[in-house]
């Protein structure tokens, strides 16, 4: 398998002629494949280049342009089947360049290379940059510098420029920094997404994390570049806020843009940065519920009524990073049933995605750790299978050899064990492996291979120093603040001390703090961590340091059980430490511990009962109001009558009390009145709301909104109602200049469907219209703004429609086009509907085509630059 492509594959470009033959140019079908490819729809061209060149009066020269346009036009839209099935039928000029971007378009990068060096000794300056790209992208950076290095001078500004940016991002990725930096400086153009990504790349691993997030966000403002850099640009500004311990800040920017693609080369990356940033967040943890949405419908932006094929597999792929992703979290979380039940059937459902190998190197993990070893067996014959020779092989190759050794068959398992260690990453993976190579030579009876193996053990080992006696207490006190800090040499410290100083009075602080960085570690380390505590062995003299620390070994492993699932244990555990400990000061956050768990079990009942003895019995506890709004959750899920009149009960008590939680408890009461259809009821909630002094904007205007629904739904039966709440959004949307486009979009929506329902439809498509007018000073920026302004346009497409107002329709339709979104095609396909079937065609003649771009490995999002055409019109 050749190793990922670079972070961004630039465009080369082919040279071709500055104008086509006279008959091509003056052919309408011909200008209007140019426009389309100069306006971004590759597709389009390529099929209407097809349907030319069935047209057999085209001179042989005529012929080859065409069949090389369409050439062009399947490269940009990414499309290696056709390009190949067109290679195979027309005459193209440079056939070997086409051919090689297909081949590199499909990732076989081997046989680009072939058919780019083979029997062509003299390459065009484009050919070369793809060359050179292939090379890098297999690894040979030496031979990729030796074809891009002579381009550097080409007289051609476009050819240099490509040629500098690869460069750079090929000395990125050795680690020559400064000589990236120093090539990106040449012809520096500040506006050029490309060169300021590799930038902010140098600029992230030199540590300078505020000069990367500058450019990066330069860079997301930038309209060059296409998708693929602002996709790889997010990316890269996550990992900065990783870097700079902001995880919760860099998976929300992640969840944000991978809801918004359609289709994105950035999404490997992209999740195993989402990961990162979950597992990096403090404990606890639940699981995403827009990560399963994906799992199971895909993004937002890929919901269509009617989805094309392609949509169809990009989605798919979309829901196999998102299924592999919730198995890694439920592993973390120790849940492996769920965890392999979800890569059994990723493995099934997803036989080409690009996470398949390590889809079945965790479930190797996950099946070894549940002790299935025949479906470890069978999985890792299935990867061997497919993915010989990849990374990740040493792990394979480990549990292999670990089933092996449990079922005594010992020489397969050192052949196993061999395999590990020659392809190990790491000297520590290396001498575990050859450690376990050498017991099965020694067990299986080969004494000559034993000593062999041994001596590579003593080659790839060490020796480890000891400190002295009289430094035992300030290396416990580096490990320990080693591990309050989470630096990563906290672990092997602490086992330094516990191994070296097993005698130490301090010995039982070493084993706990180890214990709960196994806990914290990613994935925890459960078993270890269980083991650790059971060895830890109490002073036999009774004293406030020895109930201070068996209390914090009760309550590691309550956490303990927390981490494991086990929450009926986890309930039990909690009363019997309230039981042992009852003047505890952790007793608050042990009961939350317990109600908590009788909650996630669906307990309500119980976890009602726990929630009031803690607002009970601990009314000064910081958790109190939080163990009191958690109660009121409870006793609504218990679907009584009783349960729901205590709930309201609860939050009326939380929301008079004036704490954090009022604002909440009143939102609670208002979203269960209007559950009941208790309409008024909840009318007061949200009135009550609005009179609170601490709230903000953001609340006062969301409130705003759910007031005028409210009111809305009142008014199907009192028309009154409706009046009300015209007059409440009319009122609202009158402070626009304080309003983000998110509430002035949503505001405007309601108002329509007030007055449409009102019977006002003029009014209603004004409504819908300031909407769509207020985008052209402030666009949507998020799904948020996008979902209310596409609500807006589409009710305005179907009030036009109703009246038969078609033509305006169509325009309303493209207006909404033009904002880029998930439904930008919808309304252009619907515009495109409306004037076929209506006949709307003679409008403004269309804008000259413009000379389509030359290709390469093209970038999707990245029309082609024009061109003035120089053919003279026949008379």
């Amino acid at each position: 398998m050749p190793r990922r492509a670079l972070l961004i594959l630039l465009a080369c470009s082919r040279v071709l002629p500055s104008a086509f033959a006279d008959g091509l140019e003056e052919a309408p079908a011909f200008r209007t494949a140019q426009q389309a490819l100069a306006d971004g729809l590759p597709e389009v061209a390529a099929v209407k280049a097809g349907r030319l060149l069935k047209d057999k009066s085209w001179s042989k020269s005529e012929q080859k342009q065409l069949a090389t346009f369409a050439a062009e036009a399947w490269a940009r839209a990414g499309r290696a089947t056709e390009l190949l099935a067109l290679a195979d039928t027309q005459e193209l000029e440079e056939e070997h360049f086409w051919r090689a971007q297909a081949h590199a378009l499909n990732g076989d990068l081997a046989e680009a290379r072939e058919e780019l060096t083979s029997g062509n000794p003299t390459l065009s300056a484009p050919a070369r940059l793809l060359l050179g790209q292939v090379l890098a992208s297999l690894g040979e950076n030496d031979a990729a510098r030796d074809e891009i290095e002579p381009l550097l001078v080409h007289e051609l500004a476009a050819i240099r420029r490509h040629a500098r940016l690869l460069l750079a991002e090929i000395e990125t990725g050795a680690g020559k920094v400064h000589a990236a930096l120093q090539l990106l400086d040449q012809e520096r153009d500040p506006d050029d997404a490309t060169a300021e990504l590799i930038r902010a790349r140098c600029l992230l691993l030199t540590a300078k994390l505020s000069e990367a997030r500058v450019t990066l966000e330069k860079v997301l403002s930038l309209a060059t570049g296409g998708e693929r850099a602002r996709h790889a640009a997010g990316v890269m500004l996550a990992e900065v806020w990783l870097q700079e311990k902001q995880p919760e800040k860099a998976f929300a920017h992640l969840v944000k843009m991978l809801d918004t693609t359609v289709t994105s080369e950035s999404w490997p990356d992209a999740f195993d940065m989402l990961d990162r940033a979950w597992m990096s967040q403090p404990d606890p943890r639940v699981l995403p519920e827009v990560v399963t949405r994906w799992a199971i419908q895909g993004s937002q932006a890929q919901q269509a009524p009617e989805p094309s094929p392609a949509l169809e597999k990009a989605s798919a792929t979309f829901r196999g990073h998102a299924e592999f992703t919730l198995a890694r979290w439920l592993r973390a979380e120790k849940r492996p049933i769920e965890a392999a039940g979800l890569l059994e059937g990723f493995i099934q459902l997803h036989p080409g995605h690009p996470r398949l190998s390590p889809a079945l190197r965790l479930a190797m993990e996950i099946y070894s750790d549940l002790h299935s070893d025949s479906r470890v067996l069978q999985l890792s014959e299935m990867w061997r299978s497919q993915f010989s020779g990849d990374e990740g092989g040493t792990l394979v190759d480990f549990l292999a050899g670990s089933i092996q050794y449990g079922r005594a068959e010992f020489l397969p398992a050192q052949e196993s064990f061999d395999a590990a260690a020659n392809v190990a990453g790491s000297l520590s993976e290396r001498r575990r492996s050859l450690f376990n190579s050498a017991i099965c030579a020694f067990k299986g009876g080969d004494l000559v291979l034993y000593l062999g193996l041994l001596a590579q053990l003593e080659a790839a080992g060490g020796s480890q120093d000891a400190t002295g006696d009289s430094a035992a207490d300030l290396q416990l006190e580096k490990a320990l603040e080693a591990a309050a800090q989470h630096r990563d040499d906290a672990e092997e410290s602490l086992r330094t001390f516990i191994t070296t100083r097993p005698w130490h009075p301090r010995l039982p602080e070493a084993q706990l703090a180890l214990a709960a960085w196994l806990l914290q570690s990613q994935p925890p380390h459960t078993d270890e961590a269980q083991k650790l505590l059971a060895a830890i062995r109490l002073p036999t003299e009774p004293s406030e340091a020895r109930d201070t620390l068996a209390q914090r070994i009760d309550h590691t492993r309550l956490w303990l059980r927390e981490i494991s699932g086990d929450l009926k244990n986890l309930a039990l555990d909690c009363a019997a430490f309230a039981k042992t400990w009852p003047k505890s000061p952790l007793l608050p956050e042990v009961r939350m511990k317990e109600a908590g768990a009788h909650f996630q079990l669906e307990d309500f009942a119980s976890a009602r009962t726990s929630f009031e003895i803690i607002a009970k019995e601990h009314p000064e506890a910081p958790q109190a109001d939080t163990a009191l709004y958690f109660a009121a959750l409870s006793a609504m899920s218990v679907m009584s009558a009783e349960g729901r009149e205590r709930a309201l009960e609860i939050w009326e008590t939380l929301a008079k009390k004036g704490g954090p939680l009022a604002i909440a408890s009143r939102r609670q009461q208002a979203l269960t009145f209007r559950r009941q259809a208790d309409l008024p009821s909840a009318l007061k909630a949200l009135d009550q709301i609005l009179a609170m002094k601490a709230l903000d904007d953001e609340m006062k205007n969301l409130t705003l909104c759910e007031k005028a629904e409210v009111l809305l739904l009142q008014g199907k039966k009192e028309r009154q109602s409706l009046e009300e709440a015209a007059k409440l959004l009319r009122e609202f949307l009158d402070q626009a200049s304080r309003l983000s486009f998110l509430w002035k979009a949503r505001a405007g929506y309601t108002l329509a469907t007030i007055l449409h329902e009102a019977g006002s439809d003029a009014e209603a498509l004004e409504a819908c219209y300031d909407t769509l007018r207020a985008a052209d000073t402030a666009p949507p920026s998020n799904p948020a703004d996008y979902l209310w302004f596409s609500k807006s346009g589409f009710f305005g497409i179907e009030l036009l429609e109703a009246a038969h107002q078609w033509e305006a329709a169509a325009k309303l339709a493209e207006q909404i086009a033009q904002v880029k979104g998930s439904r930008a095609n919808d309304a252009r396909q619907i515009a495109t509907k409306i004037r076929l079937e209506h006949f709307l065609w003679d409008g403004p003649k269309p804008t000259p085509p413009v000379q389509p771009a030359l290709p390469a490995i093209p970038v999707p999002d990245e029309p082609a630059p024009s061109k003035k055409s120089t053919t003279k019109k026949k008379k």
